[in-house]
């Protein structure tokens, strides 16, 4: 499964293949030992730089910034997110031009198909022509690439895993244009299940391990949820919802404008725990507990409606435990009210990477909000 992974290159430049010429050059000049990724959010820019100069992967800087208001709408507002990219990584002190990008992840159609086994030079038309039923858009206004994530038995025959993901032609390209704006050469565009996956499992220290594992990366306004069984990415969805949802309940219950919420979320937010808390605490603390609790609700309906979805599929294995991961992990007892909605346990991954990004908070040595972006990093230590 490793070996899949280390084929794809989601880089909407060489069509994912490479090219021999880039190859060949490579194979000549002197290897790299410093890696840098941007991811945009809909909340935060964050950048992270990786070095390799000792052997093993060390986080040698990182940095994030708030994303500009309405930069990222349906038309990007490309001086807006030029000037957002020169400041995060002046501040960050990353001096590495060439980096691995990103997209939010309501940009990205993702579908599994299932296809026969076949060999790969014919995946290309058999993908195109499971896009067209699978993907509501015309094809020739899409960049499309596959993960190929193994076989699986299905009835008396096998067939081939395949994870398809489209983003919009032009939205690649105006991303493009807003990297080299900022005097950055983006060298691919990367999935972020996969960046997930390589945080969690792929490296070498993994915090996933053996047997079935969910997890879930729940950003601002949308969630990554992936399943990996014993070491292998195995299904990946992405979520239409977010912490996004607890801070309008918030801003609803306390008459605050959205940003005075998130601000409040963060600072202030806790959910209680066992009965004997929410018992004895004060007013203030319940109607914190309560507020966070409604807007929670409709992001673990969307969670069980893509559980339900996942238990369905042929063969699926039953998840044993859930990695999360993302800012919204890290608000106070949600990990532990997670595990309660999941009935499975629930944790924080930690890498075990030197230089990680920490957190205030001691609970956290690893700052779950910059998974992907570390992932991404990690893309061409890995690969």
């Amino acid at each position: 499964m490793h070996m899949v992974f280390k084929k794809f290159k989601f880089n909407p430049l060489t069509g994912g293949k490479g090219l021999f010429s880039a190859n060949f050059l490579h194979r000549l000049a002197p290897k790299k030992t410093r890696f840098a990724a941007v991811d945009i959010g809909s909340r935060e820019i964050k950048a992270l730089e990786i070095s390799t100069a000792d052997g093993s992967p060390e986080v040698t800087a990182f940095g994030r910034l708030e994303t500009p208001a309405g930069a990222l709408g349906d038309v990007l507002d490309g001086e807006a997110l030029i000037n957002a990219l020169n400041e995060v990584m002046l501040a960050s002190g990353i001096e590495v031009k060439e980096v691995i990008a990103t997209i939010s992840g309501d940009r990205v159609i993702t579908r599994h198909v299932k296809v026969p086994v076949m060999p790969e030079k014919e995946l290309e038309a058999a993908v195109k022509f499971e896009a067209e039923k699978f993907i509501p858009l015309p094809l020739d206004e899409l960049i499309i690439r596959y993960i190929n994530l193994g076989e699986i038995d299905s009835g008396d025959e096998k067939k081939l895993n395949l994870l398809l993901a489209a983003v919009p032609t032009t939205f690649v390209y105006d991303y493009y244009s807003i990297f080299a704006g900022a005097g950055l050469v983006m060298a691919a565009i990367d999935l972020q299940p996969v960046c997930l996956w390589r945080v969690f499992s792929g490296w070498e220290a993994s915090a996933a391990g053996d047997g079935t594992v969910g997890i879930m990366d729940i950003g601002a306004s949308t969630t990554q949820f992936l399943v990996v069984d014993n070491g292998d990415l195995q299904f990946a969805r992405t979520l239409p919802v977010g912490g996004n949802l607890l801070t309008r309940s918030l801003a609803e219950n306390y008459g605050l404008e959205f940003d005075q919420a998130q601000r409040m979320k963060e600072e202030e937010g806790e959910l209680l725990g066992s009965k004997e808390a929410v018992d004895y605490a004060a007013p203030g603390a319940m109607q914190m507990d309560f507020s966070l609790r409604d807007g929670l609700s409709e992001l673990i309906r969307e969670i069980r409606r893509s559980l339900e979805f996942y238990a369905v599929q042929e063969n699926a294995p039953a998840i044993e435990r859930f990695i999360i991961s993302g800012g919204t992990s890290k608000l106070k007892g949600f990990r532990e009210f997670f595990a309660e909605a999941m009935e499975v346990p629930v944790g924080f991954g930690n890498p075990g990477i030197s230089g990680l990004p920490g957190d205030e908070q001691e609970e956290f040595p690893f700052d779950q909000a910059f998974a992907v972006v570390l992932g991404t990093a990690l893309r061409e230590v890995i690969d």
